[in-house]
């Protein structure tokens, strides 16, 4: 009786990584929520706050913007947030500094995929962050090179790009078109 009841949690155990594998690896981009990452200086918190609408005189996106539409232009496998409150630990990016944020990785874990857009609060700081996304470029390159090198070519030297106060890693199956979004509505 007690082996078959092992077997059961077992089997069920089995199921839910099973069903976990195969929604983590979709092929489809994850949907956009409404909500932006966004930084404040109230005693450096960060909190999230909903995005408000655009200007229509001006071509600036806001961080998610331009994550949205990156996604919706180009194939990404089934991409998970990166949350304000999990940033820390993939970029090593003073939240005080941050304007806005937002940032994709595969969910999986099993592709380099990964987008994150940093609006600097002062133009001063988009060096330092650029360096740091360019450390977080050679650590995927290195994670992924023996794991996945058929992904490889996502990663081709071009990932890190800046417009004005804006900052951008890009790894992903169509980079160029990914940079020329991010772009369009980084000014």
């Amino acid at each position: 009786m007690k082996s078959s009841i092992t077997k059961r949690i077992m089997a069920g155990i089995v199921c839910a990584m099973v069903a976990v594998s195969i929604c983590g690896c979709s092929e489809k981009p994850a949907q956009s929520s409404a909500s932006e990452s966004s930084v404040t200086s109230d005693a450096g918190s960060v909190s999230e706050s909903v995005s408000e609408a655009s200007d229509s005189s001006t071509a600036t996106g806001t961080a998610a913007e331009i994550t949205a539409k990156i996604q919706e232009d180009v194939k990404f496998p089934g991409m998970a947030e990166i949350g304000a409150d999990r940033m820390a630990g993939y970029y090593d990016v003073a939240a005080d500094k941050i304007d806005s944020y937002s940032a994709y990785i595969c969910g999986s874990g099993a592709y380099p995929d990964e987008i994150a857009v940093f609006k600097m609060k002062s133009a001063d700081d988009v060096n330092a962050v650029k360096s740091v996304l360019e450390k977080r470029v050679e650590s995927q390159s290195t994670a992924f090179k023996d794991y996945t090198p058929d992904e490889m070519y996502k990663i081709d030297g071009n990932n890190v790009v800046t417009s004005g106060n804006y900052v951008a890693l890009i790894i992903c199956a169509d980079n160029a078109k990914a940079i020329e979004d991010f772009k369009a509505m980084a000014k």
